[in-house]
C-alpha cells in the first residue's frame, strides 16, 4: 500500500463511527437470497436440498427460484437460467426472482436482458436497496452510466450502512469522470470496511 493510501485510509479510519442502529441492523439470510450489506454478495441455499424442493414442488415460484440461484452459486448459469426463468413464469410479480435472474443473466453478458429483469424487480419492490444496486449493475454493463449512479444512490439512501453500495457508487462515479465524488463515495465504503481491496484499489487509482 502506497503511504499516501495509507495516510488516507488512517484518517478515514480514525474518523469513522458506526451509529449504534446500524450495528444493530440485520438481514435476514435464511432464504440465501438476501444482501450482505457490508460485502454486497449472497449466500447460497443448500443445492442437494433445493434440488428435491425444486423437484417436488414444480409450480413452487420460490422452490424454482431457490434452486437457479444455488445453481449460480454452484456455477452452473446455464440451468440457473432454466430455473429462474421457470420461477418467473410462474409468477411474475417476484422481484426477487427478476433481481436474480438479472444477475445470472449478467454473469453470462447478456446486459440487455439483464438490464430488462433487474428494471422489473425495482419496479415490483422498490424499497430493497440490493435490487437498486442490480440495476444499477445493469445499466453499468451497458454503459448508461448516469442512470447506474441514480440507483447506486438510491441503494444507499434506502440503506446507509450498504457497503457494497458505496462501492459501487464510487466506481460509477469515477467512470463518469466524477472524482471528489467518487472519493467520498468510496470513503463511506472504507468506514464500513477498512478492508474492502475493491475499494482500495479504486482509492490508489484515483489518489495518482
Amino acid at each position: 500500500m502506497s503511504k499516501r493510501r495509507c495516510l488516507y485510509v488512517l484518517t478515514l479510519f480514525l474518523a469513522a463511527t458506526t451509529p449504534s442502529w446500524a450495528a444493530s441492523m440485520k438481514e435476514d439470510s435464511s432464504s440465501g437470497r438476501a444482501g450482505n450489506w457490508r460485502k454486497g454478495v449472497q449466500g447460497s441455499p443448500d443445492l442437494k436440498v433445493c434440488a428435491k424442493k425444486a423437484e417436488k414442488e414444480p409450480q413452487n415460484a420460490e422452490a424454482q427460484s431457490d434452486y437457479g440461484w444455488a445453481l449460480r452459486q454452484n456455477g452452473d448459469l446455464t440451468e440457473a437460467e432454466k430455473y429462474l426463468r421457470k420461477a418467473e413464469a410462474l409468477d411474475s410479480s417476484l422481484a426477487y426472482v427478476h433481481s436474480n435472474l438479472s444477475v445470472v443473466l449478467l454473469d453470462q453478458n447478456k446486459g440487455e436482458e439483464a438490464l430488462a429483469q433487474a428494471k422489473k424487480a425495482v419496479e415490483a419492490d422498490g424499497k430493497q436497496p440490493i435490487y437498486h444496486v442490480v440495476f444499477g449493475n445493469a445499466l453499468f454493463a451497458t454503459d448508461n452510466i448516469k442512470q447506474a449512479i441514480g440507483e447506486y444512490d438510491a441503494a444507499v439512501k434506502l440503506r446507509p450502512d450498504y457497503e457494497n453500495g458505496y462501492y459501487n457508487l464510487g466506481r460509477a462515479l469515477k467512470k463518469d469522470g466524477q472524482v471528489t465524488e467518487a472519493k467520498a463515495a468510496l470513503s463511506e465504503a472504507l468506514k464500513l470496511d477498512p478492508n474492502d481491496e475493491r475499494v482500495l484499489k479504486l482509492l490508489d487509482e484515483l489518489l495518482k
